[in-house]
């Protein structure tokens, strides 16, 4: 699989890689505002996606100037009050901060020996995993921090402590429309369905009155401003969750909430505390070593693990986690069966799930049509966990078995663009 493009475009990932508010139905996006390149493989398939456009009439509001351009100013702007550094590739990091992970009694002795400082450590018993932030030595660059580092340590894996965005980051234009028995979508009865989410927060909302939700706060971002936690609970309820503990790992407010590694793994750690067997994440962004390491442990030691696919276009970069090995990544389709407008495109697309005019939870106790691969996602989520109830290595079957009812849409087998095809 070929991932290694994805620093080519590092600055557009973030702010379109995740789903923010839709557009009301009722005010559909001037298709023609997609000028996002199409593969040349799919040529045959553009006047398919261009009908899809012309129906899509719940997709996100996003300008032209900001798709081509990119999110560098956004993000900028998002995490300008944490005065943060940059990497190589020119995503915001936190300043003089390294993180590492399993590093060594000696490792730490030597590293603090040459000037490093401990900030804290974070243990994840289950995973036999501890990751370590440190503050970097006076006056030394970030990038020779994390060389020094590796040298002290080389059995160590060390990383910089790369911001997040939250979906809140998009617009929000979406209808919002009273809840009434006749407009509320029927909830799936199932027995004890149990599902993890790393997200924003979720507040409480009529469309999640009969499923009980465990949160637990990682940033301290205690509401949901923007609605999007909330939302992607209200899916999984939709889908019979019967209880969903909710991780929310943002802090911030309005719509500059952010998140760095230290939360999305305190985050993980909790659910798998929790021995949540599924867990839906629709956080993406920048590829982080150390947070590669731990989903992969993760992932080894039983638990599935799915992820929206990205919403920054077809020419995007891949998003992660959806783009790790084992991670089960989810693009979106509308009723029609064609492929969201704004949806990422790779090899690393698992499977399709309708993700286009969905109803779903929004602020106020009110209910509002989205899009997105984050409302695609929690589809899957749902499905997985009937078949994945507790946690065991044997659970890549349940996989492995959903992927056999994929009908395939596109061009026959699996591709960038549908992956294996629709899960209903």
């Amino acid at each position: 699989m070929k991932r290694n493009h994805w620093v080519m475009s590092a600055l557009g990932v973030l702010f379109f890689t995740l789903s923010p508010m839709a557009q009301a139905v009722a005010e559909p996006e001037d298709p023609a505002g997609d000028t996002s390149d199409r593969d040349d493989a799919h040529e045959d398939h553009e006047s398919e996606e261009r009908e899809s456009e012309e129906h899509d009439e719940s997709s996100e509001n996003h300008d032209d100037e900001d798709h081509d351009r990119g999110s560098s100013e956004s993000l900028r702007d998002l995490t300008d009050d944490e005065h943060p550094d940059y990497d190589d590739d020119r995503f915001p990091v936190v300043r003089d901060e390294v993180i590492g992970l399993d590093l060594s009694e000696s490792g730490l002795t030597a590293a603090t020996t040459r000037g490093f400082r401990v900030i804290d450590t974070m243990r994840l018993s289950t995973l036999h995993s501890s990751v370590t932030r440190l503050s970097v030595p006076p006056g030394m660059r970030l990038g020779e921090a994390a060389a020094l580092l590796r040298q002290i340590d080389p059995h160590a894996t060390v990383a910089l402590s790369h911001y997040y965005g939250t979906p809140a980051s998009g617009r929000q234009n979406a209808r919002r429309t009273r809840i009434t028995p006749n407009t509320q979508p029927p909830q799936r009865i199932i027995p004890r369905l149990r599902i993890g989410m790393i997200d924003s927060g979720v507040d409480q909302h009529p469309m999640l009155d009969r499923t009980a939700i465990t949160r637990a706060q990682f940033g301290n971002a205690a509401e949901d401003p923007s609605g999007h936690g909330t939302a992607v609970a209200s899916v999984l309820a939709s889908d019979g969750a019967t209880e969903i503990l909710a991780a929310n790992v943002f802090r911030g407010g309005g719509g500059r909430q952010f998140t760095t590694p230290d939360a999305i793994i305190r985050g993980l750690g909790w659910l798998i505390n929790h021995r949540v067997p599924v867990i839906n994440i629709s956080l993406a962004g920048p590829r982080n070593a150390v947070l590669d390491a731990l989903f992969a442990r993760a992932l080894a030691n039983g638990h599935v693990i799915v992820a929206a696919a990205g919403n920054g276009g077809p020419s995007a970069p891949p998003a992660y986690p959806a783009a790790l090995d084992g991670v089960v990544a989810v693009t979106a389709v509308d009723a029609q069966h064609h492929i969201y407008r704004y949806a990422n495109r790779g090899d690393y697309v698992r499977v399709s799930a309708i993700g286009v005019a969905v109803p779903t939870a929004a602020p106020g106790g009110m209910q509002a049509m989205q899009s997105g691969t984050s409302f695609a996602a929690p589809h899957i989520a749902a499905r997985l966990a009937r078949c994945a109830t507790r946690i065991t290595t044997s659970n890549s079957h349940c996989i492995t078995a959903m992927e056999r009812t994929a009908i395939d849409l596109g061009v026959p087998g699996r591709d960038p663009i549908y992956g294996l095809g629709l899960i209903r």
